[in-house]
């Protein structure tokens, strides 16, 4: 590939690497937003990305008509200024237009849209405007017209795939999205002074000054949130609160719920019914070796570290980082009989090769189990770790109404191929309806702990192929709205 070596046309490929960093960076930060107050299912990633590319292409044909009309180099400054604005708008706007949007639209699929929309198309609708701007200012004469364009997409290109890893693999790692919008903020700023940097130098001064200054000042805290903070896995809320007349310390990944809590004043027993319910299922069987698939904040694994002193316990999570995190907000100790791993859940099932008498399992993204723990490849791994007498019990966000019955019947085919007896229990709200359910699956026909029999589904269970959990949870959702 031969690139022009000029001092003006470098400066137009230097331009479009960071722009198509900040790009990238940018996309992947929106997802992170709109997390807490939304979700992330695969609604809220169709929802974001679309917008993004809708207005990235409205930019690019304006941006055209533009170039072709002007050919202004100092265009391409004031459009990278611009750019910067409307990120730094998105960065203290969000949490304002978030809280209308949850409350005033309950469709989670218009919410991510709607959201998107006043958030993210700005900003991208900018930089659609400034791609056809350089590859116009790099086409020096029309037979190397076609080279001129693909160096710069090339570079664009190049620049997005580097901000995709530095974001996903190292900035999310480190630093939160605020901190990462500020780099996009710095990119496009230092974009700016690569070209025409004669033009205009006072007025192009103050401008960036006062973009700098203002994307610093801090935004007001939440009441009650103690930290938000950012892993390549997810975003996590840490909060104060009341649960049940009594003050707790709450983790949440998303709208849907609280993935884990403890009691803020020194009570050691479970927050919720259903761990305490599971913590008790688990006990009863008497096992010497038990697999916990999701640790969140290790509240149940610490439990059964006490009550089962002499079983070895597995606790699998996908995200070390919250191993710090329990360790600080939630007084989480390490136990001799604990071991934490750190891996995917349906890995850790693929390529372990330990026996369970006992696996509980609690994966959660925010209020929505991964697709890829729901499918009968999964089950018949889940069936390989069991010894012969073993059980399954499960944390499951289901319901036995007409709007739930679809997922509860996907969850269970899972399991029964392997685990012809399965019970239920659930105090969360009216006793059918969608709310937490401790499901138990295992050769025995007696019920512990005098749980209630479950009906056996009809049907073949769904494959790695095909399963439609944001369907099915969905459509499961919508019941209580």
């Amino acid at each position: 590939m031969k690139f022009h070596l000029s001092t003006k046309i470098h400066s137009l490929g230097v331009i479009s690497f960071l722009t198509g960093f900040a790009l990238m960076a940018y996309e992947l930060v929106a997802a992170r937003l709109l997390a807490p107050t939304i979700g992330s299912s695969i609604y809220v990633w169709t929802s974001v990305i679309g917008i993004i590319i809708a207005s990235l292409s409205i930019g690019y044909w304006l941006g055209g008509k533009l170039a072709d009309a002007r050919q202004r180099p100092i265009d391409v400054a004031l459009l990278c200024l611009i750019t910067a604005a409307c990120v730094i708008l998105t960065m203290f706007a969000h949490p304002s237009v978030l809280e209308w949007v949850a409350t005033s639209i309950k469709d989670t699929r218009a919410q991510g849209i709607v959201a998107s929309l006043f958030l993210f198309a700005p900003t991208s609708f900018a930089l659609g405007l400034i791609s056809p701007y350089l590859a116009k200012l790099n086409i020096k004469e029309l037979k190397t017209a076609g080279e001129s364009v693909a160096n710069l997409s090339a570079l664009n290109s190049i620049g997005g795939i580097v901000g995709t890893f530095i974001t996903g693999f190292v900035l999310f790692s480190y630093i939160g999205s605020k901190e990462t919008l500020i780099i996009v903020v710095l990119c496009l700023i230092l974009s700016s002074w690569l070209i025409a940097p004669k033009r205009f130098p006072i007025q192009r001064i103050i401008i960036s000054n006062v973009l700098i200054v203002v994307m610093l000042v801090p935004a007001p805290a939440k009441a009650g949130v103690l930290a938000q903070i950012d892993s390549p896995s997810a975003h996590y809320t840490i909060a104060n609160m009341n649960y049940g007349g009594a003050p707790i310390t709450a983790l949440a990944t998303g709208p849907g719920g609280i993935q884990s809590a403890v009691y803020s004043e020194g009570n050691d027993n479970l927050v919720f019914w259903y761990t305490n319910y599971a913590s008790k299922i688990i006990e009863a069987q008497n096992p010497e070796r038990v697999l916990v698939l999701g640790g969140g904040a290790f509240t149940l694994p610490a439990a059964l570290a006490t009550s089962l002193p002499n079983a070895t316990i597995d606790a699998v999570e996908i995200d070390p980082a919250l191993e710090g995190i329990s360790k600080e907000y939630f007084s989480y100790e390490d136990h001799e009989n604990v071991n934490l791993i750190f891996q995917d859940a349906r890995a850790f099932v693929n390529t372990n090769e330990n026996k369970y008498d006992v696996i509980f399992v609690d994966v959660y993204g925010d209020s929505y189990v991964p697709f890829s723990l729901l499918t009968k490849e999964y089950g018949e791994q889940i069936n390989r770790l069991l010894n012969p007498d073993g059980m399954v019990v499960i944390n499951a966000i289901v319901g036995q109404t007409a709007e739930c019955r679809e997922l509860l019947s996907a969850i269970d085919t899972v399991y029964r191929p392997f685990l012809p007896n399965a019970f239920w229990e659930t105090r969360s709200g009216v006793e059918l309806a969608r709310g937490n359910y401790i499901l138990a699956y295992g050769h025995e026909s007696t019920a512990p702990l005098s749980m209630k029999a479950l009906w056996r589904a009809t049907g073949n269970a769904y494959s790695d192929n095909f399963m439609p959990a944001e369907r099915l949870h969905y459509q499961c959702a919508q019941s209580v709205r």
